[in-house]
């Protein structure tokens, strides 16, 4: 398994993808980059390399080394976690013929790069479209195309591969009762940046306050890029924030369910751009199955799966007031809370978890041998 974006430790390729296949008696070699902390993992049949972190410019250096392990090695799988790794399949598939190559698709690239602010407005679309081209020549040098999303597949229907969706579900959590936080406690995990709704959070932490609220917390868990990070620790400042929200950076997997047993809601604040407008994120079915209650971005295919499950609340995260008004609704009904914790941990059980897509991927590698 190959990534020169991920760290080892990424949720979906080393805890769900890697364990899965190494449990069903799969040899993984897999080559990330190194996170904040080091692979203890002991398994024999699990190798993890890490490579060095670097910017934009390290990106080609590590492609030639992942390129190089590739050649090396005399395994029969290959599988590959990210768009900018996709041109080595042809490459790949030329020097060893009957290798399987897989491309695992965790978003959809191309379109995302439609509402990427450090590519100018202007050329925004014009790459988009170009890499999309190139994607649909590459792709058919692969033996197999994983979506992490079903709204993918419908784009390369005329790509002839084999496809199958796996989506992003948790893995198995026990059910964990732990004393929830003093302070009515918000938490947000993932990426965080502009679009992933940061500062609409900051700014909902904010209009509380100014409600009179004051034993409220929200914990920020995830990696924050210099300028953001500096954005957010200015924004905190100006409005006073600094003693009802955390900063904690990227932490531990395990870590991450400790924080959601003790908080009361989680946030899915996302903007309602095209790169989400049909992709389920997957912190929504973690705070299903940590029984904790969501408030998300009304996100129609969302809002759909929240009222469907009966889990939570929805509103325009451009409405800052709409949104404060279905917090509030949170911290004045403990029923409201318990309802849709409960039936979050329901749902997890009984149809959100991995264990369905961890069969479909055993079931890919035996298909495409």
């Amino acid at each position: 398994m190959f990534s020169s974006v991920h760290v080892w430790s990424d949720t979906r390729i080393y805890f769900k993808e890697a364990m899965t296949l190494v449990e069903n008696g799969f040899i993984v070699d897999f080559n990330a980059i190194e996170g904040p902390n080091a692979c203890t993992e002991t398994n024999t049949k699990l190798n993890v390399t890490t490579l060095p972190r670097g910017g934009k410019m390290a990106r080609p250096k590590r492609w030639k080394q992942l390129y190089e392990k590739a050649l090396a090695s005399d395994a029969l799988y290959y599988h590959f976690h990210d768009f900018e790794l996709l041109f080595l399949a042809p490459k790949l598939k030329k020097r060893k013929p009957n290798c399987k190559i897989i491309y695992d698709m965790h978003e959809n690239f191309p379109a995302m790069l439609r509402t990427k602010e450090w590519i100018p407005a202007p050329a925004r679309i014009p790459l988009s479209k170009w890499l999309a081209h190139k994607e649909k020549q590459w792709m058919p040098a692969c033996d197999a195309v994983i979506f992490a999303e079903t709204s993918y597949k419908k784009q390369y229907e005329q790509v002839a591969i084999q496809k199958v969706d796996i989506l992003n579900l948790p893995t198995w959590q026990a059910e964990t009762k732990a004393n929830k936080e003093e302070a009515f406690t918000f938490v947000y995990v993932g990426d965080i940046v502009r679009d992933r709704g940061v500062f609409d959070m900051l700014d909902l932490m904010r209009t509380l306050k100014q409600r009179g609220y004051t034993q409220i917390h929200l914990k920020l868990i995830g990696p924050m890029q210099p300028q953001v990070e500096a954005e957010v620790t200015a924004y905190i400042a100006k409005h006073e924030l600094e003693s009802i929200v955390t900063t904690f950076g990227r932490i531990p997997y395990t870590e991450i369910w400790q924080h959601y047993a003790t908080a009361h809601v989680g946030l899915c604040l996302l903007h309602p751009i095209p790169n989400y407008m049909h992709s389920l994120a997957t912190k929504l079915f973690e705070y299903m199955a940590a029984g904790l209650p969501i408030l998300a971005t009304d996100i129609p295919d969302w809002k759909a799966l929240i009222e469907e499950t009966d889990t939570g609340l929805t509103a325009n995260v451009l409405d800052i007031e709409a949104v404060a008004n279905q917090a509030e609704r949170f911290i004045q009904d403990t029923a409201l809370q318990q309802r849709f914790a409960t039936n979050g941990r329901t749902a997890f059980e009984t149809t959100y978890n991995w264990q369905t897509e961890a069969d479909k991927l055993i079931d890919l590698y035996s298909i495409i041998k």
